[in-house]
């Protein structure tokens, strides 16, 4: 008997299942999921399916390799080197993985057991769970798009930052982990984009270094600025000022400009 396998169809559902399955591992285990990274892993781990093809590379299917696979898409996926949550996360994503292969050959073996199955023999139960899977996967990442935005209309201010000379506005999200503050002043850090600031003279003002820690504990130090003054809007008619450094930040602190500034919970 003559088997015929797509080979660019098996790679595309594989990829759809292993997507699936880290979207699920990721809600099980409570952590945010980055899409690329998600991708990728999935995209190699359909391309790994290859391996069954060729006799010489057969080393590669024995349990050992197939479980070092695994634990290297979740390591791709979740980009966390602790061992603790590569394994309990190696543990769960496996766990999702035979429940998943143990209902599809349930249903295929049950339907083939159904007097009414010569009706539906072109029928692939494979194909249901792929579009079910799908679904699942478009809900779940327009409901993130849903929350994402609300939340961030919810914790986005208009912050007014006056200068000797002019003031400039900037959109900035409240930061609810951020308490950075001036060490010798005492005062909050409006984190700015180094390009929202590019007008501004900062040589009239005196030139402050904050230290920071970022949470891989690399430690550093920000440039900063004290402003004549800062307004945070917090609706058409309710705004307040304040007193506040500006740190200079040379990374973009949003990937579709969404904000320009980051802003310390304890100015709010």
């Amino acid at each position: 008997m003559l088997l015929i396998v797509w080979v660019d169809v098996m790679i595309l559902e594989n990829i759809i299942v292993n997507y699936f399955l880290l979207i699920i591992t990721a809600q099980t285990l409570s952590i945010k999921l980055k899409n690329i990274r998600a991708i990728i892993s999935s995209a190699a781990a359909g391309l790994y399916t290859l391996v069954i093809f060729y006799d010489k590379l057969k080393f590669f299917t024995i349990l050992p390799i197939k479980l070092l696979v695994v634990i290297l898409i979740i390591y791709g996926a979740f980009g966390k080197n602790k061992l603790i949550f590569i394994l309990k996360s190696t543990l769960i994503y496996l766990l999702y993985t035979f429940v998943l292969a143990g209902l599809i050959f349930f249903l295929e073996y049950r339907n083939m057991g159904n007097p009414a199955y010569g009706y539906y023999e072109n029928f692939n139960t494979k194909w249901l769970i792929i579009a079910l899977m799908l679904l699942y996967i478009i809900i779940y990442r327009v409901f993130s798009f849903i929350i994402s935005r609300r939340k961030l209309n919810n914790y986005t201010y208009n912050v007014e930052i006056f200068t000797k000379s002019s003031s400039f506005t900037v959109s900035a999200l409240l930061d609810t982990g951020n308490e950075l503050k001036e060490p010798i002043t005492n005062l909050p850090v409006i984190i700015v984009e180094k390009s929202a600031v590019s007008d501004i003279d900062t040589s009239l003002y005196e030139k402050l270094y904050i230290p920071y820690k970022v949470v891989s504990g690399q430690a550093s130090f920000l440039e900063a600025f004290k402003p004549e003054k800062v307004k945070i809007s917090y609706d058409k008619d309710n705004f307040q000022y304040k007193n506040a450094v500006i740190g200079i930040s040379d990374i973009k602190l949003s990937e579709f400009n969404e904000y320009q500034a980051l802003l310390s919970r304890d100015i709010i």
